[in-house]
């Protein structure tokens, strides 16, 4: 776990049932304007790429996808500061003094000894399954997180297939001849 020396920021488990899945919504917009802006920009008739839509929506599968590997990365930090903090405790509860009124420390050594080492594995057990708690929510939450981008990934290729198809209807269009128009414009007509 040597990859997350570079966060020392601390996660708490408040900002984490925050959580969305877009962050900054602002930011979200921001994307989207300048993926349409870019691709006015380029202008490229060879861009996969052919109305607002289909921009949009790729858009939208980018993004997601990328947050989806920002949420599994954000998840294995914070299970890793969670374990870190489960180790910094257990080594303060085998290295602190005991409170007087946690055991008797009256009588033989070896039977001192054998209540203080209980009582930290108690305490030690305690804890361990406090943090247990705290992981599980951890992952349900960023889980959750990105089985909902999943389904936004979806919908967006759903989006992009449809604008294509809408594309491809009216290039299709297009191309028709004047002619061809004609003839099926008085078919239609025909068939009322």
């Amino acid at each position: 776990m040597e990859q997350f020396k570079n966060y020392p920021e601390n996660i708490s488990l408040e900002s984490v049932l925050a959580l969305g899945i877009i962050p900054d919504e602002r930011d979200y917009k921001e994307l989207l304007i300048d993926a349409r802006l870019k691709w006015i920009s380029e202008n490229d008739p060879h861009n996969p790429l052919k109305n607002f839509n289909m921009v949009d929506s790729q858009s939208e599968i980018d993004f997601f996808v990328s947050r989806q590997h920002e949420l599994e990365q954000e998840k294995e930090r914070h299970i890793h500061q969670v374990m870190l903090q489960l180790q910094q405790e257990i080594q303060e509860i085998q290295t602190a003094e005991l409170p007087d009124f946690a055991i008797s420390i009256i009588g033989p050594d070896y039977v001192v000894q054998d209540r203080i080492q209980k009582y930290q594995q108690q305490e030690i057990n305690k804890r361990e399954v406090i943090y247990q708690n705290e992981v599980k929510l951890i992952t349900g939450r960023y889980n959750s997180l990105k089985q909902q981008c999943e389904e936004r990934i979806n919908q967006a290729h759903a989006n992009y297939q449809a604008a294509f198809r809408i594309w491809q209807e009216e290039r299709s269009w297009q191309l028709e001849t004047g002619e061809q128009r004609g003839r099926r414009v008085e078919e239609q007509r025909g068939k009322r």
